[in-house]
């Protein structure tokens, strides 16, 4: 009885064992097959590639203003913004590059983000192809928690783990699979004197009127909800311009000397 009732748990023990198992596998095939499919709809991962430097021209408008954005990017993570206030002709930078996260402060003083803000930074932010285009080899882990209704459209929700440990959820579309969303928390460079750890924001995002440049669709249109944190406040992100392998010096991107 005793070597039956032995037995039976042993089945039941290898029975659970293969069926978990194979439902990881088959959720990582998942994701395989949905980052495949997302990478083709934004063009292809050769088009993609073929892209070293963009610069976007925007404007975000707030309840309150608006502000002149211009983004640059380089392969394989250089992030500058210079953004220009309404009414102003002076613009303000800010930058990531492999050595530092910096930004210009009141009275144009240079200020260095802390190491673990800027490593963020650079998984995330200044990511050149986005977060799911080679994500096994830059170190991520990438999980489906299934689909549900994400600015009017259903849409595959996707976990990312970058490696040095942020999380961002994803949300691709399921007719489309362009990227559609993102929801996640930051960290922001200021320090919570009650906790002595940096102060976070959360945000979600909503990417939409997707358009074609140089073979490789971009949204040019961008909405923000910061829902947590110090700011509560919302977005409104309109492209007007994007431009592909315009040529960019790695000093743009640097740290300003002397301030």
């Amino acid at each position: 009885m005793r070597v039956s009732v032995f037995r039976g748990a042993v089945r039941l023990a290898l029975v659970a064992f293969v069926t978990l198992g194979g439902a990881t596998w088959l959720s990582a095939q998942r994701v395989d097959e949905i980052v495949a499919k997302h990478i083709q709809a934004r063009g292809g991962y050769e088009k993609l590639k073929a892209v070293n430097t963009i610069k976007m021209t925007r404007t975000v408008a707030t309840p309150f203003t608006s502000v002149q954005l211009i983004v640059y990017k380089k392969r394989p993570n250089l992030l500058r913004f210079e953004q220009t206030p309404k009414g102003q002709t002076t613009s303000t930078a800010r930058g990531i590059n492999a050595e530092a996260a910096w930004d210009t402060a009141a009275g144009g003083k240079i200020m260095t983000r802390p190491e673990k803000v800027a490593s963020e930074g650079r998984e995330i932010d200044a990511d050149f192809d986005g977060l799911l285009v080679d994500w096994k080899d830059k170190g991520h882990s990438v999980t489906l928690e299934g689909t549900e209704e994400y600015a009017g459209s259903q849409a595959y929700k996707l976990k990312v783990t970058t490696k040095g440990g942020s999380v961002r959820h994803l949300f691709i579309d399921t007719k489309s699979f362009m990227e559609i969303g993102m929801t996640g928390t930051s960290l922001l460079p200021q320090m919570d004197p009650r906790t002595k750890a940096f102060r976070t924001q959360q945000s979600s995002f909503v990417y939409s009127d997707f358009r074609d440049v140089n073979g490789v669709k971009f949204p040019f249109s961008i909405d923000e909800d910061r829902i947590g944190g110090p700011i509560t406040q919302s977005f409104a992100t309109y492209t007007e311009k994007i431009e592909v392998n315009v040529p960019m010096e790695d000093a743009l991107f640097a740290r300003p000397s002397g301030k």
